[in-house]
C-alpha cells in the first residue's frame, strides 16, 4: 500500500543528522544533510563522523504537477 496517489518516482529520501553536539558552553544540532558511509567504517558517516544510527531518514513526495502532498515519513 503506497503512502500516498504519487508514484514512487515522486519521492525522494533525505537523511539528516540528529546528533547533539556538546561543546563546552553550548549545545547545538549536527549540519550534516546527508550520510555518506566511511569506506573504512560503513556505519560512519565520513562527513560529519557520527554513527548511521544517529542519521533520521524522511521520505518527502514531490508530485511532478507542482501540487501540495504532506506525504512525509521519518525513521530512524
Amino acid at each position: 500500500m503506497s503512502c500516498c496517489a504519487h508514484t514512487p518516482a515522486e519521492h525522494y529520501v533525505i537523511q539528516t543528522c540528529d546528533q547533539v553536539i556538546h561543546y563546552p558552553s553550548e549545545d547545538y544540532p549536527c549540519l550534516c544533510s546527508s550520510f555518506e558511509p566511511s569506506p573504512v567504517e560503513p556505519e560512519v558517516c565520513v562527513l560529519c563522523e557520527h554513527a548511521l544510527s544517529r542519521h533520521s531518514v524522511t521520505r518527502i513526495c514531490r508530485p511532478a504537477s507542482g501540487d501540495f502532498c504532506g506525504c512525509r515519513r521519518v525513521s530512524a
